[in-house]
């Protein structure tokens, strides 16, 4: 809401400084119940924010809509593959964000000599912002980068993974998408848990975000490194990333 719904607070009355989250639900349930056919889930966010809207008593008093469609069953490794959006109604932006929600994934990290010697198990969530429907239809391409890469390190340190998988998304699945595409992707933001590495705590976490406009001097460097060529990773990639992206660079 763009103010504090005090009046509702003060008065102890759902009235217009807040929203009726049972007239939300119902509006959210109705729309989508009524669609006659399949859609994408970036037209289906533009339903809920319709039924956002709907029940809202003053449309005008919304200052962000927050809106999440999530598939639990849709990625292989983690909690789900989901597609956020962000609405500001008095300016009539909105950026939607791709997220891989809690990949569970084996690698080879740690400065211990024991965890030199085996893989421990990781946690990874990545978003990806300003996503349009032909990136968010590529998740199972964007997940496979993400699984060979951290599958395949062997770093010492969350940082160091945390940056080569973010590298490694910008240069080989943002950069590599065709060029009328646009807009492309703003940036990424990772997150890693290490969750068997500290006895009292759930797991230590790393998270960075890194641009990946074109202006930026990091990615400046990754566009004159691929020159002309964009790889197109195939999926399903058969053996490691490593590989295939050494016998690019040598094509």
């Amino acid at each position: 809401m763009k103010e504090t719904f005090a009046s509702a607070a003060q008065t102890d009355t759902v009235d217009a400084s807040t929203v009726h989250y049972g007239k939300l639900s119902k509006s959210i349930i109705s729309k989508c119940e009524s669609l006659s056919q399949w859609i994408n889930p970036h037209d289906l966010l533009d339903v809920i924010v319709s039924a956002v809207h709907d029940a809202a008593a003053s449309p005008t008093a919304l200052a962000v809509i927050e809106a999440e469609v999530l598939f639990p069953k849709a990625s292989r490794t983690g909690e789900g593959i989901g597609l956020r959006l962000y609405n500001i109604p008095e300016l009539d932006l909105t950026t939607t964000v791709l997220r891989i929600h809690r990949a569970s994934l084996l690698a080879l990290i740690g400065v211990n000599a024991n965890e030199r010697l085996m893989k421990q198990r990781v946690i990874v969530s990545v978003a990806l912002d300003r996503v349009q429907a032909h990136i968010a239809e590529a998740y199972c391409a964007l997940e496979q980068i993400v699984e060979k890469t951290v599958e395949e390190s062997s770093y010492e340190t969350l940082e160091s993974l945390a940056e080569d998988l973010a590298a490694r998304i910008i240069k080989f699945f943002v950069l590599s998408q065709p060029p009328t595409a646009l807009p492309a992707p703003a940036g990424v933001r990772i997150t890693i848990e290490k969750p068997n590495a500290i006895p009292f705590a759930d797991a230590p976490v790393i998270e960075i975000y890194r641009s990946a406009e074109e202006s930026d001097v990091h990615v400046k460097k990754m566009v004159a490194e691929l020159g002309l060529k964009r790889p197109q990773i195939p999926f399903p990639l058969q053996g490691r990333l490593d590989e295939f992206l050494q016998s690019w660079k040598q094509d």
